[in-house]
């Protein structure tokens, strides 16, 4: 009887050639059909035949028959949405999102007790748009957020359901998706933050959950904060009253997670002078949060500390927070008793943390720990005191260290899973990274030889090449090769073709870089002419972009102001390690424990990942921030281990990328701490490795990178006037804004660069091809010794005496551009003896 029903409506409706027939059949609909009766597909045959335009022109009609409610077509039409959207299949396969603008105006309409039956039903309409992320974005792109935050705002009917509904909403949607929605959550922040300010009940802590809740996704950049937004004094006020007032663990929690939100939006400042008026309420702050950590960690089993994990992580957060800010903010202005108590808690929670990970680790179940989103975060954390303190609980810390390398590597392996089929993970896994791994630097010289570099230096090259024995004119060298000369990365696509059958001169070596134990070991130097296989195209990937999975890792990473907002497999755990590792590398004892725990292939592939998304994305700022941590590891090592540096594979493979690596930064942002990092590390493991790159890398991958070192060292210094007659030596304007920080790399890089000048050969062209000599004696000579630092002249003039003794090209070159009047201007005998004239300049003297 009910299919009959059905039939007979759907045809009634079809047939209807008046509004009012359509509108009699959909009442036959209402009175004859039940909805939880009906298929999806039936009620998809129902709104088809009704029509969603007709439906929309019933949802804004005023007019009426005589002797009916005012409201009578759309209560018809919101009766049968609401009956139809209870299935949330409906609402995603079809075109139902263009009811949801009448849909708004319903339910911010000044309201009567009419029309509160409408109003439920058009929120039951909206919280089926609700149950799925299409149907939410469905809601933003309609404005359905703003009218939300209006019923709450000014308390309408139905303000209890728009909570509920935007608490759901809040807890489903990722911060990024928030965009534009800025000032209706202002809206509802100013609401909710007034009332937790005015109640003095267990009200208040509940609200602090659901500010919490909106401050976590809020879009600051769309709120004007030099206003004195009403939002930031109530919630001031709030939380003053709150922290002053004994709490007990239902009001900590809510008061903890808000606080983490607020400063993770407005920063640790918001609760400090002159908005407050001492330092109390941040000390207390942080006093609660390290209790709470004790409590958890050293007094809950693991299931039980994973019940708490939003509580912890925010407890966490605060601790980041503080701690960034002590180590680069302005003073505190403690006393002595309050920087000892604020050390104490401090001490106190991480002794709990390290205890907590000690004991995880003492299980040796990595596999069951590496994607719990406690250990991560926990990890997180842990990686922020370390980054600062690694004195205190120094043993404690070194017991652990084997744990934190497993559980990144676990994490780095598990990132990198691509295959659905679970049997075949591990090898498919391994598989991928090998072929990657394999392939990254064949691509990388393919595309430095084609469109990367500069036409000028290829052609420079080319001469040298052709004829190494010609004399190369003083003219030619005093071009000086800027990489921004370089092509279009257009042009550079085009030319790939072009570019991939080029074959490379020169020997190749692959390397292995896989995470696991027994496979991690890479194919040895000696064996690497009998392998015959280049070094890979994993170049191409990182210029031309990544995986869609990884570029969603990378946003869910970059956006998530909570540690538990994020995946495990968004978390790039190992970059929050890498500060400590900076400071435990440069200590001998826990240089020893990482080494032994394959710190090394670690970091290696790692490295790769890294510059993988940089070529991606070079403005994300937490990509650089960690390839210039990693190169300051592996700086470390060239400086206290040289000899690990000499025999170590997976550090001359880092050598080999970082080649490779250095002219494609250069391109995307020459002059900029990571690329000056990036050449110092090349050189320096160039200066120890001799043997084994000779043997490996192609002559014009080292080429290309020493032109890259030249254009470092030549650039650092210019002569200019400086408002005076004469000039004087000047810091180039590329470098000033991080001088300090360049001054110590060019003077390692031309330091090294000067120990490398008789092991390559390549070397020479370099040199010859970059102008780098006639541009540092130009330099020098014009400035006639005034502001050159007594340290800065003698390394210029170690790399002119060292390039005049070994090369008899550069030695002309130099002749020819001034050399002799460099020597004479900074009294070194020492280079006028190489250039050959200190026989012939005391003859003259003596005439």
């Amino acid at each position: 009887m009910e299919k009959r029903n059905l039939e007979t409506c759907i045809v009634k409706l079809q047939e209807a050639e008046s509004d009012n027939e359509k509108f009699a059949a959909m009442l036959m609909v209402a009175k004859t059909t039940k909805s939880s009766e009906m298929t999806t597909e039936e009620k998809k045959r129902i709104l088809d035949a009704i029509g969603l335009t007709f439906l929309i022109r019933l949802l804004k009609s005023d007019s009426h028959p005589e002797d009916c409610s005012a409201n009578i077509y759309k209560s018809m039409a919101l009766s049968v949405l609401s009956g139809l959207c209870a299935d949330s299949k409906l609402v995603e396969s079809t075109s139902l999102y263009r009811i949801l603008k009448p849909l708004n105006e319903i339910i911010v309409t000044k309201q009567s007790e009419e029309l509160e039956n409408m109003v439920n039903d058009a929120f039951e309409v909206l919280k089926m748009f609700a149950g799925s992320q299409q149907g939410i974005k469905q809601l933003m792109d309609s404005g359905t957020i703003a009218s939300l935050a209006k019923v709450i705002s000014k308390d309408l009917y139905g303000s209890s359901k728009a909570s509920d509904l935007m608490t759901y909403i809040l807890h489903a949607m990722r911060p990024c998706i928030w965009t534009g929605q800025g000032k209706a959550l202002e809206k509802m922040l100013n609401f909710y933050a007034q009332n937790m300010e005015e109640n003095q009940n267990q009200e208040k802590f509940e609200l602090c959950n659901f500010i919490a809740l909106i401050l976590r996704v809020m879009p600051m950049d769309e709120i004007d904060m030099t206003e004195k937004q009403p939002w930031k004094t109530s919630l001031l006020k709030g939380i003053q009253d709150i922290f002053s007032s004994r709490l007990g663990e239902a009001q900590r929690e809510p008061a903890l997670k808000l606080v983490a939100s607020l400063i993770g939006q407005v920063g640790m400042e918001f609760i400090l002078p002159p908005n407050t008026k001492d330092n109390k309420v941040l000390l207390m702050i942080i006093h609660l949060s390290c209790i709470e950590v004790r409590i958890t960690l050293e007094n809950l089993p693991i299931q039980k500390v994973c019940e708490k994990a939003d509580l912890l992580c925010a407890c966490y957060h605060l601790l980041e927070n503080i701690i960034i800010y002590l180590t680069t903010s302005p003073s505190l202005l403690l006393d002595e008793k309050q920087i000892l108590q604020l050390h104490s808690a401090m001490l106190g929670a991480f002794h709990s943390i390290i205890f907590f990970l000690k004991e995880l680790s003492d299980e040796n179940n990595p596999q069951g720990q590496y994607q719990n989103p406690v250990v991560i975060a926990t990890v997180r954390v842990l990686g922020a005191w370390l980054a600062e303190e690694t004195s205190a609980l120094r043993t404690k810390t070194y017991e652990i260290l084997p744990f934190l390398l497993q559980i990144c590597k676990l994490q780095l392996e598990f990132s990198n899973e691509l295959s659905s089929n679970e049997k075949n993970i591990h090898a498919d896994r391994l598989k991928n990274i090998k072929r990657e791994i394999d392939e990254d630097t064949q691509a990388m010289s393919d595309a430095l030889s084609e469109g990367l570099s500069l036409e000028e230096q290829n052609a420079k090259i080319l001469e040298v090449e052709q004829d190494n024995d010609e004399k190369v004119k003083g003219g030619e060298e005093n071009k000086s090769v800027k990489k921004g000369n370089c092509e279009s990365e257009s042009k550079t696509k085009e030319n790939g073709k072009e570019a991939d059958e080029k074959d490379i001169k020169g020997k190749s070596v692959t390397f292995k870089t896989d995470l696991d134990g027994e496979n991690s070991e890479p194919n040895s130097v000696d064996n690497a002419n009998s392998e015959g296989v280049h070094v890979g195209k994993e170049t191409e990937q990182m210029v031309n972009g990544t995986s869609k999975n990884e570029a969603e890792e990378e946003e869910a990473e970059e956006e998530s102001v909570y540690l538990m907002d994020q995946s495990t497999t968004s978390v790039d755990l190992l970059r929050f390690l890498l500060p400590g590792l900076c400071h435990l590398t440069s200590e001998d004892d826990p240089r020893k424990i990482l080494v032994d725990n394959e710190l090394l292939p670690m970091l290696n592939f790692y490295l790769k990942r890294l510059l993988k998304r940089y070529f991606r994305n070079d403005s994300n700022d937490n990509v650089v921030k960690a390839l210039e941590l990693l190169c300051n590891i592996f700086l470390n090592f060239a400086v206290i281990e040289p000899g690990l540096v000499r025999k170590s594979d997976h550090l001359i493979n880092v050598t080999i990328v970082v080649m490779e690596a250095v002219p494609i930064v250069g391109r995307k942002t020459e002059f900029t701490p990571l690329w000056l990092k990036m050449v110092t590390l090349g050189m320096f493991y160039l200066r120890h490795q001799s043997s084994a790159i000779r043997s490996v890398a192609a002559d014009d991958i080292l080429v290309h990178f020493f032109i890259c070192a030249c254009t470092f060292v030549k650039g650092a210094f210019i002569n200019s006037s400086k408002n005076r007659k004469k000039d004087v030596l000047t810091v180039s304007p590329h470098y000033l804004p991080f001088w300090e920080e360049a001054s110590q790399l060019w003077f390692l890089t031309i330091q090294a660069m000067t120990s490398c000048t008789s092991l390559y050969p390549q070397l020479v062209k370099a040199t010859l091809v970059s102008g780098m000599m006639p541009q540092l004696a130009k330099v020098f000579i014009a400035v006639q010794g005034r502001d050159v630092g007594e340290e800065v002249i003698r390394c210029v003039l170690s790399l002119f005496i060292t390039m005049a003794h070994c090369h008899e090209q550069v030695r002309n070159v130099i002749k020819t551009t001034g050399g002799l009047q460099l020597s004479k201007i900074y009294d070194s005998k020492e280079l006028r003896k190489e250039l050959g004239i200190a026989e012939k300049g005391g003859q003259e003297k003596k005439s």
